[in-house]
């Protein structure tokens, strides 16, 4: 079996061998390793890159639009009755309540996840309730003393949203909210008048929204929010409500709505 024989530098007597062999294998050695490092370098610098661009897009893409356009509807109908039997003759109601509602909100994404801008909201309706008397004649509901009536009520304000992917939390303040109610003519205003709208508390008008969306295409998607709204009215036509009496009230409203995610800067 052959050996090959490794050819050594010469040898100078005043050298050290093993500092000579060091630089004779180190010098080999080092090529390669070099060239390892280099190709390392490389690898690291393209996979790096990519990272980045990919975190570039990812973050682009989750990245909310700056401006952001809302617009809600809801509608309910609550209805109570009596009857002498299930499918009998129907007569007065009890209880009858429909409710519109259109929500509008124009939002600007100022930093990360959070939007700043205003909201208008509009509640229409009627609400009526009585009292069962009995039945008459042909088995139907008799109701007496109802009381109740028709209603508008118009809210507006600043609005803050803070946005996870496609889900949202807001908080809205009522700056200026006014209620005409027909059936609330049981709260004079301290000039005994109760024809003026009912206006809400300065520091007590709130608005609590959550909800998500489901994209349609890369500028629309639909959207449901649950809004809790909580309130106290405290004047009227202007003046304080007779003997400086508060009006609260507080209600759960689902919406369901367009988003437009508007492309400008």
């Amino acid at each position: 079996m052959k050996q090959q024989n490794k050819k050594l530098p010469n040898l100078n007597l005043n050298q050290d061998c093993s500092s000579v062999l060091a630089k004779y294998y180190g010098r080999k050695l080092g090529n390669s390793h070099r060239r390892c490092m280099t190709l390392f370098r490389r690898a690291a610098w393209a996979a790096a890159s990519f990272s980045a661009l990919s975190f570039s897009g990812t973050a682009h893409a989750d990245e909310p639009p700056r401006w952001r356009l809302d617009a809600g509807l809801t509608f309910s109908r609550f209805e109570q009755q009596v009857k002498n039997e299930v499918g009998g003759t129907k007569g007065d109601l009890l209880v009858s309540e429909t409710q519109f509602g259109l929500l509008d909100s124009l939002t600007y994404r100022f930093w990360g996840p959070l939007s700043a801008g205003a909201y208008f909201q509009l509640d229409a309706g009627t609400r009526e309730a009585g009292r069962f008397t009995g039945l008459d004649a042909n088995q139907a509901a008799v109701v007496a003393g109802t009381v109740g009536g028709s209603y508008l009520e118009f809210w507006t304000g600043p609005l803050v949203r803070a946005h996870y992917k496609t889900l949202f939390l807001e908080l809205g303040y009522g700056l200026y909210g006014a209620r005409s109610d027909k059936a609330r003519d049981d709260l004079p205003n301290q000039n005994n008048s109760t024809q003026g709208a009912l206006r809400t508390h300065p520091t007590i008008a709130w608005m609590l929204g959550i909800g998500g969306g489901v994209p349609i295409d890369e500028r629309f998607e639909l959207a449901l929010r649950l809004q809790y709204r909580v309130r106290y009215y405290n004047r009227r036509d202007g003046e304080k409500l007779q003997g400086d009496l508060v009006h609260g009230t507080q209600n759960f409203t689902s919406f369901a709505g367009i988003v437009w995610h508007i492309d400008a800067p």
